[in-house]
């Protein structure tokens, strides 16, 4: 009889140990926190090591996890520990060096909270050492497995509004990356990972930073899917902004409206019907559906759900986005040569812009 395996895990930035309260604004949410209960939940793997730079939340997190090991440096970690899952909950701008680090250290399997990567130049290199190492990379746009989003794509595409047409959400409260990179995530869900032709961005920058980059304070991307529909999403900080519902998906005989993350309302010609989705999987639960395709894909089952090959071009429509307010016109994919060598988080020129035109 042959004994499962168990898998070493670590988590790479275990945020603060309050909870809640904290401002969107203020950069940081605890969420490595949630990772910590993920493995927890998962019987084939023991979370051994923990990383932050930050004395008191490390000390904070090892004595809630019970963890063995805590260090303030990603490398030391990796060579005293050598685990095989790494979950890396860090500003995105510490995203490419910590994957290239653990995946050259042999790290088997990595989930990374969004937004993704800083820039073209990051997505291709990240890829680059994935397929080199055979490292599996997990990004962490955990709605695909709630059912509510399961069931509004199955709707969406089996003629029950028609034709796809477009996708539209409002983000009230947050920017396109934090939190629209999730919404950008779904449009690509609900078409089937069809890939994107172009994107059209414009976004309104000033002095916002958070999250350890620039951040817009208002921004639209409009983009168009290779077979048939678009995608339209604003985001912008409306602290008393309220909609009534969280995306609509307009077919050419009816609508999808998606209320909050567990109703259906939908239109069609025949008249209204709501569908109450069971409650959805949500922290931790969705990210234990995560970890548990993340190994069964490690261990030579399918690529993960949420697996880079599927997700790759989620971050790419993010960043595209961006990349049309910096060159000021539409942006075609895949990127071309020359975007691929753009190296920087796009919002940062377009912030340089606002303070040269102040001065």
């Amino acid at each position: 009889m042959t004994t499962p395996q168990t898998y070493k895990a670590a988590v790479i930035g275990c945020g603060k140990p309050e909870r809640g309260g904290a401002s969107k604004l203020a950069g940081g949410f605890r969420i490595g926190y949630t990772h910590g209960q993920m493995y927890k939940g998962v019987g084939a793997t023991r979370l051994v090591a923990a990383v932050d730079i930050n004395a008191e939340n490390l000390a904070a997190y090892t004595r809630h996890f019970e963890v063995p090991q805590g260090f303030d440096d990603t490398h030391k970690m990796l060579e005293s520990v050598r685990p095989d899952l790494v979950s890396i909950c860090t500003y995105v701008g510490l995203h490419r060096q910590m994957i290239e680090a653990c995946a050259n250290a042999g790290v088997r399997g990595i989930l990374c909270e969004k937004p993704f990567v800083s820039s073209p130049a990051d997505l291709a290199a990240v890829k680059a050492v994935c397929e080199k190492t055979g490292c599996k990379l997990v990004i962490c746009h955990q709605r695909r497995m709630n059912p509510t989003f399961e069931r509004a794509r199955e709707l969406y595409n089996n003629g029950t509004v028609g034709q796809r047409a477009m996708c539209i959400a409002g983000i009230p409260d947050w920017d396109l990356s934090e939190w629209g990179s999730h919404w950008l995530d779904m449009f690509r869900f609900f078409h089937n990972d069809d890939p994107v032709e172009w994107v059209l961005g414009q976004f309104r920058v000033r002095d916002t930073r958070a999250f350890g980059h620039a951040m817009e304070d208002f921004g639209v991307a409009y983009f168009k899917f290779k077979d048939t529909g678009y995608g339209l999403v604003d985001a912008g900080h409306k602290p008393n902004a309220a909609k009534p519902y969280t995306m609509k998906l307009i077919g050419g005989e009816g609508v999808i409206n998606i209320v909050g993350e567990g109703e259906l309302v939908i239109d069609t010609p025949s008249g209204r019907t709501r569908e109450k989705q069971p409650e959805s999987n949500r922290f931790p639960g969705d990210q234990i559906l995560m970890l548990n395709d993340l190994i069964r894909w490690i261990e030579g089952g399918p690529v993960a759900r949420l697996g880079l090959p599927n997700t790759y071009g989620s971050s790419e429509l993010n960043l595209a986005a961006y990349l049309s307010a910096v060159v000021g016109d539409r942006v075609d994919l895949p990127f071309s040569d020359e975007l691929l060598k753009y190296h920087e988080w796009p919002v940062e020129e377009l912030q340089r812009r606002f303070k040269a035109k102040s001065t």
